[in-house]
């Protein structure tokens, strides 16, 4: 249900509420369950966090996710990543940290996916 609220705070523009409900959605599910859902719940919610300019949070967020990916293989989870990588790149251009770092990791997973 998380999750649905989220998507609709997204659509009216209100990312603060989006995020912390793609948060809530990551949270509920049960521990060591559902990786590729948590891990997509948790994308959303930096996506949402980024919008709002919040890129620590969302460099915090995004790896978070990509723990969450480790041993996940799919088309969806690769799209995210790839999505991540574009959404960076004007923040590795200059020169944020987090950026960078977050971006070797995604390199890393999609060379490994």
């Amino acid at each position: 249900m998380y999750s649905r609220n989220a998507k609709v705070y997204e659509t009216l523009g209100d990312y603060r509420n989006a995020a912390e409900h793609y948060g809530r959605a990551a949270g509920a599910r049960p521990a060591g369950t559902y990786a590729r859902i948590v891990a997509l719940d948790l994308v959303a919610g930096a996506e949402m966090q980024l919008k709002r300019g919040q890129i620590e949070q969302a460099c915090t967020t995004w790896n978070r996710a990509l723990d969450h990916m480790d041993g996940v293989r799919s088309v969806r989870t690769r799209k995210a990543v790839a999505r991540m990588r574009g959404d960076l790149a004007r923040f590795r251009a200059r020169g944020v940290r987090c950026a960078a770092e977050l971006d070797e990791r995604a390199i890393d997973f999609l060379a490994s996916a």
